[in-house]
Parts: C-alpha cells; sequence; structure tokens
C-alpha cells in the first residue's frame, strides 16, 4: 500500500525523552524536520518545551497549517502537568483540530462515532467500516498510556483500505475517557474489550494493542475467547519494571521491598522529594498518578504492579504476533524474549523486531510507521487464511 507516514528517526535531542517524543510527533503529524530540530537546540527542560511548541503552534494555527498546529499543540499537552490551568483547553485544542484536519472521514461517514456505557459511565467508540467490497473481518484496536483516537486516524484508515472492519476505542485513563468522563485505567481490561464486543456483537476479533496495549489486548484475550488474534504493538511484558527500572536497578529493588512491607510513608516522602527537585520525575510521577486514579505516589507503583504478564502470559491461546524495536528507549529489548517464551500455550507466535536500518528501532516504530502496518496486516490475513488448523507452539522470527 501506499506509504501514509514519513520514512526516518532523527536525533533531535540528547535527552532520549524528548528525542523519542519529537520522533513521534514529526512521524504521526508530519511535522517538518528542519523546524523540530531548531526548535530542539533550544530546549534544556520540560518548561522549554512545552514552551518552544506551544509557539510553534500559535505560528502554524495562524498560518492555517491545521494539521501541523494540532500535532505542536498535542506535543504541549503531552509534557504539560495536569495542575497547569490550561491542560484541558490545549487537549480540547490539539483535538478539535485533528478532527478538522480529518473532517472528510466524518462527513463521509468513514468514522463512526459511539458512546458505551460503562459501569456508570460511558467510552467514546469509533467504527471505521472496510473500504473495499467484502470485508476481511473484524479488528479491535486499544491504545496504551497516553494516545489519542484523533492521532491514529490514518492508523485506522489503513485497516480499513486494507479490508477491515476497525474498532478503536478509549478506555479507562485514556483520550476522552480520561479527559472527559474522568475514568482511570484499570489493568483488567477484559471489563471494557467486553463491553465494547457486547456492544457491536462482534465474535472472531483480532485485537491490537499499542504501546501499554501490549499488555492491556493480551491481558484480555486471556480472558474473552472472542478473541482469535492479538497484535502486541509494543512489548509490555512487565510495567513496573519499566517504569522503576530507568532510575536504576537499586531503586527498583528498594522500591518492591518498601512495596512488599508495605512502608508506603517511606515512599511517599522519598519520592516527593525527588519531585520537588526533578521536573520530570515530577511529570512522570504525577502524570501516572492521574491516569491510574492513584492519590499518592506510592498507590500508584503500587498498581502499576498490576500491569505484568509474568504470571499471565502462559494463559494465552490465541495466535500472537509480539513486535518490538532494537532501540526502544522505553521497554528493554530482554522484555521482549522473555515474553516469547513466556507465551508457550499460544496457537501460534510470530516474533518481529524492527531495525535502525528500517527506521524501525524506536517504541512502536514511530520512524516507519508504515512498514510495521504492513507487517501487523499481512499477519493477520495470512492468520485468517488458515483458521481451522492448529498449530501447537509454532514460532516465527523474522
Amino acid at each position: 500500500m501506499t506509504n501514509v507516514f514519513p520514512i526516518g528517526t532523527y536525533k533531535f535531542h540528547d535527552d532520549p525523552n524528548f528525542n523519542y517524543q519529537m520522533n513521534r510527533w514529526t512521524s504521526m503529524g508530519n511535522l517538518p524536520v528542519d523546524v523540530v530540530s531548531k526548535t530542539a537546540t533550544k530546549i534544556k527542560n520540560l518548561h522549554d518545551y512545552c514552551s518552544e511548541f506551544m509557539k510553534l503552534a500559535g505560528e502554524a494555527e495562524s498560518n492555517g497549517d491545521i494539521q501541523r498546529a494540532a500535532f505542536y499543540y498535542r506535543a504541549v499537552d503531552f509534557f504539560l502537568p495536569y495542575d497547569d490551568p490550561k491542560k484541558e483547553a490545549i487537549y480540547d485544542k490539539a483535538v478539535a483540530l485533528m478532527r478538522e484536519h480529518h473532517s472528510a472521514y466524518f462527513r463521509e461517514k468513514r468514522i463512526r462515532e459511539s458512546r458505551i456505557s460503562y459501569d456508570t459511565r460511558h467510552l467514546p467508540v469509533w467504527h471505521v467500516p472496510a473500504a473495499t467490497a467484502e470485508s476481511k473481518g473484524s479488528i479491535l484496536f486499544t491504545g496504551g498510556f497516553d494516545c489519542l483516537k484523533e492521532e491514529l486516524v490514518p492508523v485506522l484508515i489503513y485497516f480499513s483500505d486494507a479490508g477491515y472492519n476497525i474498532y478503536y476505542f478509549e478506555g479507562p485513563g485514556q483520550g476522552e475517557a480520561l479527559a472527559k468522563e474522568k475514568i482511570a485505567m484499570t489493568h483488567e481490561w477484559e471489563k471494557p474489550v467486553a463491553a465494547v464486543l457486547d456492544h457491536f456483537n462482534l465474535d472472531d476479533v483480532t485485537i491490537i494493542g499499542l504501546s501499554l496495549g501490549g499488555y492491556l489486548a493480551p491481558r484480555a484475550a486471556i480472558s474473552e475467547k472472542r478473541i482469535k488474534r492479538v497484535v502486541t504493538w509494543g512489548i509490555m511484558y512487565d510495567f513496573f519494571n519499566v517504569v522503576v527500572s530507568r532510575r536504576g536497578r537499586l531503586l527498583e529493588l528498594f522500591l518492591r521491598t518498601i512495596l512488599f512491607l508495605k512502608l508506603s510513608f517511606m515512599i511517599n516522602v522519598m519520592v516527593r522529594m525527588i519531585m520537588r527537585k526533578d521536573a520530570y520525575t515530577h511529570w512522570g510521577v504525577d502524570h501516572g498518578m492521574h491516569v491510574l486514579g492513584a492519590s499518592t505516589p506510592a498507590e500508584y507503583f503500587s498498581k502499576l504492579r498490576n500491569y505484568s504478564l509474568k504470571n499471565l502470559a502462559d494463559k494465552i491461546r490465541q495466535d500472537v504476533l509480539l513486535i518490538g524495536g532494537s532501540e526502544d528507549h522505553f521497554i528493554p529489548i530482554s522484555h521482549f524474549h522473555q515474553l516469547m517464551k513466556k507465551v508457550k500455550n499460544a496457537r501460534s507466535v510470530t516474533g518481529r523486531i524492527f531495525t535502525a536500518r528500517e527506521s524501525g528501532e524506536n517504541h512502536c516504530q514511530f520512524g516507519n510507521i508504515d512498514l510495521a502496518l504492513d507487517f501487523i496486516s499481512n499477519w493477520i490475513d495470512f492468520q485468517r487464511s488458515r483458521t481451522g488448523i492448529r498449530i501447537v507452539n509454532e514460532r516465527w522470527r523474522n
């Protein structure tokens, strides 16, 4: 299929988190590399990051460049603390501009919006019907810790053009469900998944989980037998390890021990002290507490431990595709291999690690998204073509 996204990863910034997010928005929003590169030289901290991208957003909007303005605002929204009074307005601005950029899809009913009941509130779901004469089947797509449905419109249209009915929902802790319905995330992802499957009467479904969705999707598949194929577009074997190990093995062991001993007050004192001195830690913990609905740092770290496939992966029975990046700054490549070994009772297992030579080394392949989409689509096509053939513990490594 024709490439939708630009190809290439760039060294914008020495800080791996800033650098990754700049590559992410450049890829997703087709941002000009030279402008992002120049802007990166002015960024030394989170305040600079938000301030500089806010300037770019205003300039692009004034010039009528809707797509780029949307993703510049999204860049600000991502790193803006939740206690900033501008937070909700900037989220609204980014979403509104993305919708305006893709307005034709809504007018032509290529994207059909629903709100389904969940507990006492509602979850937003988009249905994008197959654009072909005959449908190949249904895909249920779920994001992760911080993506928005509006930024993924081209991905949904890709699968529609490939012949699939695709359903994307923002579950607890995600996008509109968090920002407007105030629903915190749950590790029991089978609950919102069941609500979506029930509402649309879906069966024989492929579920794709992006980023943290690499935990959420397999977790849901264990309980939900209407799911026949699982794609983890970003490995998330153990979220607690991913978050805390970035500060060193010693801190991880300390936190695990303190949590085991239920000495929450020690964690709260220590983490809050670090948050006062380190803006990035302040943002990360504050962001995590808000998404998971935690009132203290200790509660946040305790909830993180629920997001693990260590003791669940052997319960997965579907066809499974695991996707990793060779230089993922966020997920250690060891998590890919650990999960490959653990998914031992799946119907079949396919593993694919994308590399820098392909511009696919980043987390979730931001740098060559089309390559990942083509691989996922081809894998789903193949798995559907052999429905009914039982192949136990088949392992492909491409």
